[in-house]
């Protein structure tokens, strides 16, 4: 369920259109949605994060995560190993890659090659 917030301003909403589309660009420049937020953003943090959520859904740590395992797919698709995408997606590892990737998808990165390769 999305909190309530009181209308934003228009500052604030013009702040978090521009890190969505930051993210939609190029959801693998900034490895922390903290990062992103230091480079785009100078109103109020809270209140551009309680905006973002409220308009799109999702908090943008969680928008950036997604954007990247969509991204994750091209990277697979190019034959890349599943070790190196994990890397280029800023994950510890590939277990830890295959979790989020099956989380997300609801299959692992092995099944979506297997399906869609």
């Amino acid at each position: 369920m999305l909190e309530k917030v009181k209308h934003p301003s228009k500052y604030v909403l013009d702040a978090i259109k521009g890190i969505k589309q930051h993210i939609d660009t190029d959801p693998l420049k900034y490895k922390k949605a903290s990062d992103l937020l230091e480079k785009v953003c100078a109103p109020n943090r809270n209140a551009v994060e309680k905006a973002f959520k409220a308009v799109f859904g999702a908090g943008i740590k969680e928008y950036q995560v997604r954007k990247r395992l969509e991204a994750s797919k091209q990277f697979l698709d190019a034959g890349l190993t599943k070790k190196q995408v994990a890397s280029k997606c800023f994950y510890k590892s590939q277990s830890a890659y295959a979790a989020a990737f099956k989380k997300e998808f609801k299959m692992t990165p092995t099944e979506w090659q297997d399906l869609y390769g």
